[in-house]
């Protein structure tokens, strides 16, 4: 949990907690005392559709109190989403400390409190201690949510039709491009994984292993891995990533990967349980036992000892 500061900062924290700078959004922070316990964020347009749903998930994991941030330059609609989404959190027996309403948030700009009639102007989320954490860990803030679907890009295709599999070697490459990210991921290395995948869904859950190590960077290479491949190979190595995303805590960027796989096919068995979990708020240390496979596990799977980052030290 983060500790809540002002109004102003709170504002300017928005895009070091997503990841991304929200706009023309609907924003609930779920709250205990004087920390947060969850941050959620749907399109504006949508609030009429997603209010109970989203006072429903708080109200599961017991958050008693909540912080409701509209941001568009639409007064009307801000006012409109602020009030749906707090009688909804009210209809479930969760209060609403502060209803803000602002404008945008890539720049100071001057926000409402609903409640209070308070006014003032938010500090830039470029200093905001949010922001500074998630850029000193490796995590830049993109300039909106389009930007990070388009760290999806994919390139040239390559074709998996008759590719054998060494999976020792395979998950060698992988940790090994882990420990010297970023690196070259041979396109060869992306075919192995599809048909590892595709034929034997025990490697890829072997590969989740790879989430212990060094969530974040496995997602990228397993991002990586996923850009010459299409359609169910596309899926279920992007899903690997999605998978190490939210063990990062970085649901915001998981939930992105669903969408963009679900527009061209149907989720993979894992990447709908997870993207339920993701839903109804699982935070990510409840799923790592259920996820992550231990050590002796893999090995098995494997045949043979599942390479670690050590055996590249």
């Amino acid at each position: 949990m983060q500790r809540i500061i002002t109004n102003a900062d709170l504002i300017a924290a928005l895009p070091g907690l997503l990841g991304f700078v929200p706009a023309e959004s609907i924003m609930v922070i779920g709250t205990t005392g004087n920390k947060i316990d969850m941050t959620a964020r749907h399109d504006i347009a949508d609030t009429d559709d997603i209010a109970d749903y989203l006072a429903d998930v708080l109200h599961t994991h017991h958050v008693p109190t909540a912080i409701v941030i509209a941001i568009t330059e639409d007064n009307d609609i801000a006012d409109a989403a602020v009030h749906t989404i707090s009688d909804a959190l009210l209809r479930h027996g969760i209060e609403t400390n502060s209803r803000l309403v602002v404008a945008r948030c890539d720049q100071p700009a001057t926000y409402r409190d609903l409640i209070t009639g308070d006014t003032g102007i938010s500090s830039d989320y470029r200093d905001s201690p949010a922001s500074l954490n998630r850029v000193i860990d490796g995590q830049p803030i993109a300039h909106n949510r389009d930007s990070m679907r388009a760290s999806l890009a994919t390139t040239d295709p390559i074709d998996t039709h008759g590719v054998q599999i060494y999976p020792e070697q395979a998950a060698k490459a992988i940790v090994s491009a882990m420990v010297h990210w970023p690196t070259d991921v041979p396109r060869e290395l992306s075919a192995q994984v599809a048909v590892m995948i595709g034929d034997h869904l025990v490697y890829r859950d072997a590969l989740l292993r790879t989430a212990a190590y060094d969530p974040r960077t496995a997602a990228a290479v397993f991002t990586e891995l996923a850009r010459p491949l299409r359609g169910r190979d596309r899926a279920n190595t992007l899903t690997l990533a999605a998978a190490c995303h939210y063990l990062n805590g970085n649901g915001a960027m998981a939930g992105i990967i669903f969408d963009h796989i679900s527009e061209t096919t149907e989720l993979p068995t894992l990447a709908q349980l997870l993207d339920r979990a993701l839903r109804a708020g699982i935070r990510p240390h409840q799923l790592r036992e259920a996820v992550i496979p231990d050590a002796d596990t893999v090995d098995e799977l494997f045949g043979g000892h599942f390479p670690t980052p050590e055996d590249f030290a």
